[in-house]
């Protein structure tokens, strides 16, 4: 699942190319989700606790207020690693704008649907081959980079976050389930519970109730996330091309 996200402040525009997203992604069949957001300002406010919560930002230029190349540079200074695509009528930026480092700049009413479509799908192929997969958290002014490989779940209580890496470390940072689930869209993770969210390549049995991991720990299984478990595991098993003999 990607998650996209839209920034103009025409909403004949949101509507437009959210449509055209949605008809290009099941064409390629390549689930995702699309918000909208009516200016710079706004976007930024939505991610200012989670930066890493869009996988595109298709973003206007020329809006009221705050700019599109101004909302971009505040976005990557917040650390948004987010493909951008500009999306604009106006083609008197496009220089400024690679500061940036869109995946492409498109001019509104030039660019046919063909073209469109070739943009977004080299921003997949560029999310799908990035480098070692990072996920990014801090607490008290300590901030640990860790391989998303090497992470074998979160647990929440209240507030604060317990990330378990490299077998048994553990780290905790003030946020959210929800900001841990978007920053983790698409890279292998899946809620359990409620306060839950394992790396499927660590599950190495189902209990009735429980998840067991490698690491040796077992983890609660919330009974309203047991079907969406069981298919995101079925769905991660095919992907690697395991069989497990009966």
């Amino acid at each position: 699942m990607y998650t996209i996200f839209l920034c103009d402040d025409i909403q004949e525009t949101l509507d437009e190319y959210a449509s055209l997203i949605k008809t290009i992604a099941e064409k390629n069949q390549i689930q995702v989700t699309i918000s909208s957001f009516s200016s710079g300002e706004q976007l930024l406010f939505h991610l200012s606790d989670s930066p890493g919560q869009a996988d595109i930002i298709y973003m206007d230029i020329l809006m009221h207020q705050l700019n599109g190349i101004e909302t971009a540079r505040r976005l990557r200074d917040s650390g948004c690693q987010s493909e951008i695509i500009f999306l604009t009528t106006s083609d008197e930026y496009v220089f400024e704008a690679f500061d940036v480092t869109p995946v492409q700049y498109l001019l509104k009413g030039e660019t046919t649907p063909e073209r469109f479509e070739r943009v977004f799908l080299q921003a997949i192929s560029r999310i799908q081959k990035k480098g070692s997969d990072i996920f990014l958290c801090e607490s008290q002014g300590v901030q640990k980079v860790l391989s998303v490989s090497s992470i074998s779940f979160f647990e929440i209580t209240k507030r604060i976050v317990t990330v378990q890496y490299n077998g048994s470390e553990e780290f905790s940072f003030y946020s959210s389930m929800e900001n841990i689930e978007n920053q983790l869209s698409g890279k292998g993770f899946v809620r359990v519970h409620r306060s839950y969210i394992v790396n499927l390549s660590y599950i190495v049995m189902f209990q009735q109730n429980a998840v067991c991991l490698k690491t040796g720990t077992v983890i609660p299984l919330g009974v309203t996330y047991i079907k969406q478990v069981r298919k995101a595991f079925s769905d991660y098993i095919s992907r690697i091309s395991l069989h497990v003999p009966k």
